[in-house]
């Protein structure tokens, strides 16, 4: 009897024309005059996804050149971060004014609110006077976007892919285990990171109009979703903690963010068990859909 054929694999996708056109649409919204905090947002959104790119592409790009540009592309993004920080800040305690019941638990969130509002005006006008470091992003992009654009025309191969999809797997799996072991504001940060990675990686790779593709990259948004929340929360009761509040005040503040916390820890690690639950060589291979076999 013979063996049953394998279909073969389609063309890989050109992950380096995705990356660049990330950094194209980032390097747009830099030219704006004044950058609003959704400008600032998309910004940092084109990055994340560019270094999820390089990701995919490390071993074809070789790692003394992933190195620099990862590390670029990361301190650009590392430039914005005061007034999205800010302002992502302001959002999370509008999510926990929205269910309040009055009292000291709302007095303590509208003095904190003011001093948020302050912090986000200050990282604003700070951002407008370091105009210049916004504009030296400016070239840093475009050297990147060259140098993806650079070298052998057609996409790297799906091996190179392939190596890349499982090396964000499996540190997200690491992740995880340590987040088990000992789950720590830290290592549940580091936990969404690598699920956020995965997740661009996914929506690059996934062939359209596959049910199961579909299925693991919503998982993966969502688990990623669920962890940034709670990273929100953790940086706000840092927040919390430093505020000139009343002591009845912040305590009942507390108290509503770690309850929010726990549910959100509790969603993210019964969902990080279903999506990472396969070992690194199994995933990888459904994604590109191979036999575990080959």
């Amino acid at each position: 009897m013979t063996a049953k054929s394998r279909a073969p694999l389609p063309d890989p996708p050109d992950i380096r024309h995705l990356a660049r056109r990330s950094l194209a649409d980032a390097a747009e919204r830099l030219e704006a005059p004044r950058l609003s905090d959704r400008a600032v947002h998309a910004v940092r959104k084109e990055l994340k996804r560019t270094r999820a790119m390089l990701r995919l592409l490390r071993t074809g790009l070789g790692e003394r050149a992933y190195r620099r540009d990862n590390a670029e592309l990361r301190d650009v993004a590392r430039s914005l971060s005061g007034v999205r920080d800010s302002r992502v800040l302001l959002d999370t305690l509008q999510g926990l004014s929205r269910h309040r019941d009055g009292g000291a638990a709302g007095e303590g969130q509208t003095d904190l609110r003011t001093q948020l509002r302050r912090e986000h005006a200050c990282a604003r006008r700070l951002l407008h006077d370091e105009a210049a470091a916004v504009q030296r992003a400016q070239p840093i992009l475009c050297a990147v976007r060259e140098r993806l654009g650079s070298g052998h025309a057609r996409p790297y191969r799906w091996s190179v892919l392939e190596t890349g999809l499982r090396r964000v797997y499996a540190r997200a799996r690491h992740a995880l285990r340590r987040v088990r072991a000992h789950p720590s504001a830290e290592n549940l940060h580091e936990l969404r990171k690598q699920t956020k990675y995965l997740w661009h990686q996914l929506q690059a790779l996934a062939p359209s109009r596959d049910r199961r593709a579909a299925a693991r990259i919503e998982a993966t948004h969502r688990l990623s979703d669920l962890l940034g929340d709670d990273h929100n929360l953790a940086v706000l009761r840092h927040k919390t903690i430093d505020a000139p509040l009343r002591p009845g005040a912040r305590q009942r503040l507390l108290a509503r963010i770690d309850a929010g916390r726990a549910r959100r820890i509790r969603q993210a690690l019964a969902l990080a068990s279903r999506t990472l639950r396969d070992p690194p060589a199994v995933f990888t291979a459904r994604v590109m859909h191979r036999s575990t076999r080959d």
